[in-house]
């Protein structure tokens, strides 16, 4: 089955050596080069340079610890975005992808103990992928707090119309609440039946980013910065957040 996926990695655009190296990754979890080396059966050096690869194409991310850097595997959703990037007639290679999904998740090594994880995102691909798997994925209710007409501003930096916002909360069937600032006060017709929002004054809350709670993660883009986000997996850490939210949602009107 492994060399299958590599075979149909290599379909959808990874070339032998970074279909081996994506892989190990996934199957790995966070780790050093030299792990991952090991188990793609590649030398360092290669491995090195794949790794650089995958990132620029937003399929590794990494972090420090202590004088290690570790490499994670990013969702094999993020594969959709490489390919509509090829336009029309990439159709083919994205069916091949959705089929590939449910195998490579079951592989990836997503929950990551106690320590919590942490993944960056970086430029306008990557942020369109943040946005999209704010909707996606486990989790019930999508709890947001933002600005109105900065969020707006990162919107029209994405090319992403607030009607294709409002589409994709209905295709993943997410339940949403909203805590809001403006400019210029409550916005009319903000507030839904299906997405309810209240508004807290732009004086009393200065945001400086999108926050969006969702299951075990909280998302983070700040504005007026070149487009970047983070994202923080942890139950403990999302619940507090969760609950700071409940408690601003009750004491505003």
């Amino acid at each position: 089955m492994e060399n299958n996926l590599e075979i149909e990695l290599q379909r959808v655009g990874l070339d032998e050596r970074a279909a081996k190296v994506y892989l190990a990754a996934l199957e790995l979890g966070p780790s050093p080069v030299q792990k991952i080396a090991q188990r793609a059966d590649i030398p360092r050096a290669t491995v090195y340079l794949v790794l650089n690869d995958l990132q620029k194409k937003g399929l590794i991310t990494t972090y420090d610890e202590g004088k290690k850097t570790f490499f994670v595997a990013e969702s094999p959703s993020q594969l959709e975005i490489l390919v509509e990037k090829r336009g029309a007639e990439a159709k083919a290679q994205k069916d091949t992808i959705k089929n590939l999904i449910p195998e490579l998740i079951s592989r990836g090594q997503f929950e990551k103990g106690e320590r919590p994880m942490v993944k960056y995102y970086e430029g306008q691909d990557t942020i369109r992928s943040w946005l999209k798997d704010s909707f996606s994925g486990e989790g019930g209710e999508r709890l947001a707090i933002l600005h109105y007409n900065r969020a707006g501003e990162t919107l029209q930096k994405l090319r992403v119309s607030a009607d294709q916002v409002q589409e994709m909360r209905k295709k993943y069937k997410v339940k949403s609440r909203v805590i809001y600032t403006a400019n210029k006060g409550p916005i009319d017709g903000y507030s839904t039946p299906d997405r309810p929002a209240k508004f807290v004054l732009p004086e009393k809350c200065p945001l400086e980013a999108d926050i969006v709670i969702k299951g075990n993660r909280i998302f983070f883009a700040p504005y007026n910065v070149p487009l970047r986000g983070v994202t923080i997996e942890d139950k403990a850490i999302a619940n507090s957040m969760r609950m700071v939210f409940e408690v601003l949602w009750e004491n505003l009107s």
